[in-house]
């Protein structure tokens, strides 16, 4: 960076550079953002589709017939179907696959059947107590933090950042045993695999 300090200052404020440890991971957060800003818009197109695909093999008109607490991210009267998932955003499709319990049509049996947290950061857990983790479960868990990668970037916000414990703080917690929750998180170093690995089990290399 060839900027001197306070002109950087000037241009990006104190108060936002204060979640950074350095102008520099301010700098290199950027660079990260560029190399996942299509990757992230990529797995967000196929996923809601999928999903489209799978709400029409019942009802075609779905996105009309939605359940209470669930409303289209939208302001207009269009009827459009193609134009309305264009629209909606990534938590809208969470909260469809949430409802209706569709986890697995998002990704290919055989990508969640080997899917390991661990990759990705080595304290995650394979098991909760001491059972596996399923394909629902594993399903549910990679859209939470694909979508908490996704808000972060897309707001600008540091991917970079560790909690003060060395968390990463691209974490999700999880509870699946009626209160005792789960952490899953992703290195900061990861990040780029991990996306990567989601597009390759969706088909784009």
């Amino acid at each position: 960076m060839n900027m001197d300090e306070k002109k950087y200052i000037d241009l990006y404020l104190q108060a936002r550079l204060n979640g950074y440890s350095s102008t520099q991971e301010h700098e290199q957060n950027f660079q990260m953002l560029d190399k996942i800003a299509s990757k992230l818009s990529r797995i967000e197109i196929i996923i809601r589709n999928r999903i489209d695909r799978k709400m029409c093999e019942s009802n075609k008109d779905w996105l009309f017939n939605l359940p209470d607490g669930i409303r289209l991210d939208v302001g207009d009267k269009t009827q459009d179907h193609d134009t309305l998932i264009s629209r909606q955003t990534f938590n809208f499709w969470v909260k469809i696959v949430e409802h209706y319990k569709i986890h697995n049509c998002a990704f290919e049996e055989d990508f969640l059947d080997s899917f390991s947290f661990k990759k990705y950061y080595n304290k995650n857990k394979e098991r909760l107590n001491k059972y596996r983790l399923n394909n629902y479960q594993k399903a549910h868990i990679i859209l939470l933090l694909t979508r908490n990668i996704r808000n972060r970037a897309f707001h600008n916000e540091n991917l970079l950042k560790l909690r003060k414990s060395g968390i990463p703080r691209l974490s999700v917690k999880i509870d699946f045993n009626e209160g005792k929750f789960f952490y899953f998180s992703i290195e900061p170093n990861m990040i780029v695999k991990y996306l990567d690995d989601i597009l390759e089990s969706l088909g784009v290399k």
